[in-house]
């Protein structure tokens, strides 16, 4: 089983044997060696190609290297995770800052421990061919699909609109999950759509077409989803959490620009094939926490009526 160093209880362990030593120095006996306390997660991760970040850690052995025994499950991502969370039933799950924010907001004690991604060109805003829709401003009065009315989707793509001289009433914001978003753009039933990787290399192959960037403008460079757990759990177990975030640092750097680790790796937990993940736009993996940015979202939620009322970010981020 894979083990998790504590250093008080090295200490306490070692301490113990000096003292085991000098007590039996003059019979010649020496202590017996005690094994270091274990630990396990449980860790809970929508397969998307951003998630390689956990699989990669667990594959390649960074997480035994750090001293973690981590069973990863697949959840639904977003807010249907947090109720697993917060019942104790996973340790760390994967999930979008909105809807920690969220969580937050509704008085759930949360800690991000680590980031993951940040929005780039793996997240596009696609249309029909035959929609005429070629930029943001075509888009008043029309459909927007988004995966969850409450995550950062929605914040993101008002944000552009307003950039783009729109309101945000300008645009009807519909939920829908990422895999049905193709089909419905090509039947009429929605006229715009949020894709992210891998959704994004499909729509493109089936001839949809990508207007733009979702994070851009205002937006750019923002922080889209991380690492998070309550916060008694990252209190009462720090060095685990310190072990993860180290862990996911170092999938994280491994996985940057690599296409070629993800296409053998992704395949391996989602349906994505490999063919798929060589045309996709890599994401951009990061294990940062910019607690201006998050500050930011959390801004933009309370302007966009998500939360009713400003949010201190601070005292989600682990060690604050």
């Amino acid at each position: 089983m894979r083990t998790l160093r504590i250093p008080g209880l090295l200490f306490a362990i070692a301490s113990s044997s000096v003292l085991l030593l000098s007590a039996t120095a003059c019979s010649g006996s020496s202590s017996a060696t005690i094994a270091p306390e274990e630990q396990s997660l449980t860790v809970g991760y929508f397969p998307l190609v951003h998630t390689a970040t956990a699989v990669h850690a667990d594959n390649s052995g960074i997480f035994e290297e750090e001293g973690l025994d981590i069973k990863l499950t697949a959840t639904q991502g977003g807010a249907t995770a947090v109720p697993s969370l917060v019942s104790g039933n996973i340790d760390v799950i994967y999930t979008n800052y909105t809807s920690v924010l969220l969580a937050a907001h509704q008085g759930i004690e949360l800690s991000i421990i680590s980031g993951n991604d940040i929005g780039s060109a793996d997240h596009g805003i696609f249309v029909s061919p035959d929609s005429g829709i070629s930029s943001l401003s075509d888009l008043k009065g029309k459909t927007f699909a988004v995966n969850n009315l409450q995550n950062i989707g929605t914040i993101a793509i008002r944000a552009q609109l307003e950039s783009a001289g729109l309101e945000a009433s300008d645009l009807d914001i519909v939920e829908m999950p990422y895999p049905d978003m193709a089909s419905a753009l090509e039947n009429g039933i929605i006229d715009a759509a949020w894709q992210v990787e891998p959704f994004q290399a499909g729509a493109t192959a089936n001839g949809l077409v990508k207007i733009g960037d979702l994070f851009a403008g205002p937006v750019e460079d923002m922080p889209v989803a991380g690492w998070v757990t309550t916060r008694a759990f990252a209190e009462q177990n720090p060095e685990a959490i310190e072990a993860f975030q180290e862990s996911i640092a170092r999938s994280a750097k491994d996985l940057q620009d690599n296409r070629e680790a993800l296409a053998d790796l992704v395949p391996s937990y989602t349906k994505v094939s490999a063919d798929v993940v060589e045309a996709i736009e890599l994401p951009n993996f990061s294990s940062a926490l910019d607690a201006a940015q998050l500050e930011k979202a959390a801004q933009l939620m309370h302007e966009h009526g998500i939360i009713d009322s400003p949010l201190d970010i601070v005292p989600l981020l682990a060690g604050k």
